[in-house]
């Protein structure tokens, strides 16, 4: 325990070396993904009013023309969902070789960013997002939905009034502990593909089917103690709130973040 310590407290001291004279820099990098991220989320938004809007323009509504502007709705929520990802998976992946480089030893510009904006790494940054994503879903639908289930029916069969207090509480309790439990080893799993990004962002030739079994190899191991490294974090994060601007902590976790998946890589956690 206390090893692992040191070694948190080597990583963070590494991290703040790394961020100096560059803070504004990184602060920009995430604020743009941020700001992007968020414009992409409030386009549902936008084809629900031009839904609503062609849907006024008809005066007389038949059931054929309801079911068009079903699908044509759906349709675009589809194209919304792949333009959103067009536009996030390159960005994130050029923060990540932007944060992964420093920490790698190598020279950080703005060509590190615009070289995932280029069409061809572009698709190939959205193939990795995608499939990271839902790998991710999966392995959450296995932990979550357990507990989630039992949850959530516990609370609906209460509301119809069809259980005892004690009944009520057992269920509802072992649905909570349930999970929490999968919450946990969702948390601890998801590492395993931590290195997914970084090992893109370091060759970007690589094959995603040798990425993740790299992120697999250099995780083993080392899941649990990179959940609570990362989750060491959430202290700075509720500071964010009321204290400490997070344009000020939000780089310095993402570079922390960056410095423990370089460790990871080469083999530093041995």
């Amino acid at each position: 325990m206390k090893r692992a310590h040191q070694r948190n407290k080597a990583t963070r001291a590494w991290a703040k070396q790394l961020l100096r004279g560059r803070r504004g820099a990184a602060a920009a990098l995430l604020l743009t993904g941020f700001l992007l991220a968020a414009g992409a989320g409030f386009l549902p938004l936008l084809l629900d009013f031009a839904a609503g809007q062609a849907a006024a323009a008809i005066p007389d509504h038949t059931p054929m023309i309801d079911m068009g502007l079903r699908w044509g709705k759906a349709g675009g929520a589809v194209l919304l969902a792949l333009l959103a990802a067009l536009l996030c998976a390159p960005l994130r992946v050029g923060r990540e070789a932007w944060f992964y480089g420093g920490a790698d030893g190598r020279r950080r510009s703005a060509t590190r960013v615009l070289f995932w904006l280029q069409p061809k790494w572009a698709l190939k940054s959205v193939r990795f997002v995608l499939a990271l994503t839902c790998l991710k879903l999966l392995w959450a639908a296995l932990y979550l939905l357990p507990g989630g289930f039992l949850l959530i029916g516990t609370l609906w069969q209460a509301q119809a009034g069809d259980l005892s207090m004690g009944l009520f509480l057992s269920a509802a309790g072992g649905g909570a502990a349930l999970l929490a439990l999968g919450l946990v080893f969702y948390g601890a799993t998801a590492q395993r593909y931590a290195l997914i990004l970084p090992v893109l962002a370091k060759q970007p030739r690589c094959k995603l089917r040798n990425a993740l079994a790299l992120s697999a190899a250099r995780t083993d191991g080392h899941c649990a103690a990179l959940l609570r490294f990362r989750l060491s974090f959430l202290p700075w994060l509720v500071l964010s709130l009321p204290v400490i601007p997070l344009i000020y902590t939000a780089p310095y976790i993402a570079q922390a973040m960056a410095c423990r998946h370089a460790e990871l890589l080469q083999g530093g956690m041995e």
